[in-house]
């Protein structure tokens, strides 16, 4: 029996095609859209995109922002109970950047989900 071949993703970055066991699934706030977008980084672009996600996060004063980016994570199967039941901003920050840490560390990766047919 024929194994199937692995799906393969462009990378948002540098558009590098990359094998889906080497894309890293990211959040990013895109200006444009006004929203946290998933975008699929190759193993030379995924930390500087982290870093830049991390930046928006630790400078951003609108709480509207974090519910954007605690829905991003809940599309992706997490869940921070602390943005779910409403904690303040001052609460819910850190905890952010802990997830962010998280996926940096390997702790959490997001994965693609399935293709739409």
């Amino acid at each position: 029996m024929e194994m199937p071949e692995e799906r393969q993703f462009l990378c948002s970055g540098c558009l590098a095609v990359t094998p889906e066991s080497a894309i890293h699934v990211l959040p990013f706030f895109n200006e444009t859209a006004g929203d946290y977008v998933t975008t699929y980084r190759c193993g030379a672009c995924w930390l500087a995109a982290l870093k830049e996600t991390e930046t928006h996060i630790a400078q951003t004063q609108d709480p509207a922002e974090f519910a954007l980016l605690g829905a991003f994570f809940e599309r992706h199967g997490v869940t921070l109970h602390e943005w779910k039941r409403g904690d303040p901003l001052a609460a819910v920050r850190p905890l952010m950047v802990r997830m962010i840490d998280l996926m940096r560390s390997g702790a959490i990766r997001l994965r693609a989900g399935p293709t739409a047919k």
